[in-house]
């Protein structure tokens, strides 16, 4: 089981690690420009190479279970960590072309091995000590998508290269999260799982199918918001391109706000309340953004989503880890990847849907998507009893 003796230790591992992980994903973005112009690559290849991320994002998120139950959730998460961190240094000193392919699979490898491993471990400490803390943990997650966003600029506009601005952070952060990640100490994590101990691999089932599709939809829409939110705002506004990335900068400070308040909200207002209200927020904010015209509403709009989908991921883990359907780390496993992989193929969908109806109308139709979830969501209220 976990040192008893060191629970907030513990718990600082757990947010170490996922605010590594924002941080890796929000330096990947500024990377991604720089690659395709030292590589020269074109848009094809571009594309490949973002779609080879992604997968091995999933492969990553599949795997980490199996990973854990050999080698411990210490070794899982350390190794993940230092392999992701060196994959991201790789990445920024530009590696050679035959190496690039590799490179971004091991990054999106362990990518996801660090996210899921996170929600499993941040899932058997909620257990363990009675406490509400996904939410702040993903709000860690979102503050190092902030700080990677912000030292990264800085560093740049202070003439530092692209590998100096996201090695110099990159590597006091993973140095704090290995460091703090001693801290687990030995953690048999099956044991609180004998129902289930034998199975190491079983599909979704139960509540579980129903977490994983709040999941995916709540994911695909912030996936959304990060890839089509700039070209969102040039088509509505008369923003200037250096300007355009604003609104998912005010999604993101608004979602880790609602992060870390999400234990007073979740503590006065149960599960329920909270993801039924977070998904009818989104699906107000979606629609409403449909209809506006002005920066300052649009604005809000934006601040009001970020704050709704804030906690809505953290509560169906958290519910997942409480459910006697299937093993929990199984259980965590499938809806986190339902999860991040909706975050990562859903920008895809949302493109193919502009097609057809323009990126206004998509946005809208996310909107309309959103509150026909919110019906489902009353319909199926029983399953949020587990806890």
């Amino acid at each position: 089981m976990f040192c008893a003796n060191r629970p907030a230790g513990t718990v600082f591992a757990a947010r170490a690690a996922f605010a590594l992980a924002g941080f890796a994903i929000a330096s990947w973005a500024p990377l991604v420009p720089y690659i395709k112009e030292e590589l020269s690559l074109t848009h094809l290849e571009l594309s490949r190479i973002i779609l080879l991320m992604g997968t091995g994002s999933i492969i990553g998120m599949l795997l980490i279970s199996f990973f854990i139950s050999f080698a411990g959730i210490q070794n899982a998460l350390s190794l993940s960590v230092a392999a992701l961190t060196g994959s991201l240094l790789l990445l920024a000193a530009m590696p050679p072309i035959h190496l690039l392919a590799p490179t971004v699979f091991i990054f999106g490898l362990t990518l996801g091995c660090v996210e899921v491993g996170g929600n499993i471990y941040g899932t058997h400490l909620e257990k363990t000590t009675k406490r509400i803390l996904l939410p702040s943990m993903h709000g860690c997650y979102s503050l190092g998508e902030i700080i990677a966003l912000a030292i990264i600029c800085a560093l740049i506009f202070l003439k530092f290269s692209i590998f100096a601005a996201i090695a110099i952070p990159s590597v006091i952060l993973t140095g704090i999260t290995l460091n703090a990640l001693r801290n687990i100490g030995s953690v048999a994590i099956f044991n609180s799982d004998k129902k289930h101990k034998e199975k190491m691999f079983v599909l979704p089932k139960g509540a579980v199918i129903f977490f994983a599709f709040i999941s995916s939809l709540i994911y695909m829409v912030e996936g959304g918001m990060l890839d089509w939110s700039g070209l969102f705002l040039l088509q509505k506004t008369d923003i200037s391109i250096g300007f355009a990335s604003s609104a998912y900068i005010v999604l993101i400070i608004a979602m880790a706000a609602g992060r870390f308040s999400g234990a007073y909200l979740i503590g006065k207002f149960k599960n329920y309340k909270v993801v039924l209200g977070g998904v009818s927020l989104c699906a107000t904010a979606l629609i409403a953004v449909y209809f506006a015209q002005n920066l300052i509403i649009i604005y809000a709009c934006f601040m009001v989503l970020g704050f709704a989908l804030a906690n809505i991921m953290p509560i169906c883990i958290s519910l997942a880890g409480k459910q006697q359907s299937m093993p929990v780390i199984a259980a965590v496993s499938s809806i986190s990847t339902c999860g991040y992989g909706a975050l990562i193929l859903g920008p895809a969908l949302i493109g193919f849907m502009s097609e057809l109806i323009t990126l206004n109308g998509a946005f809208g139709a996310l909107g309309l998507m959103s509150l026909a979830l919110s019906f489902i969501i009353i319909y199926k209220r029983r399953l949020f009893a587990i806890a």
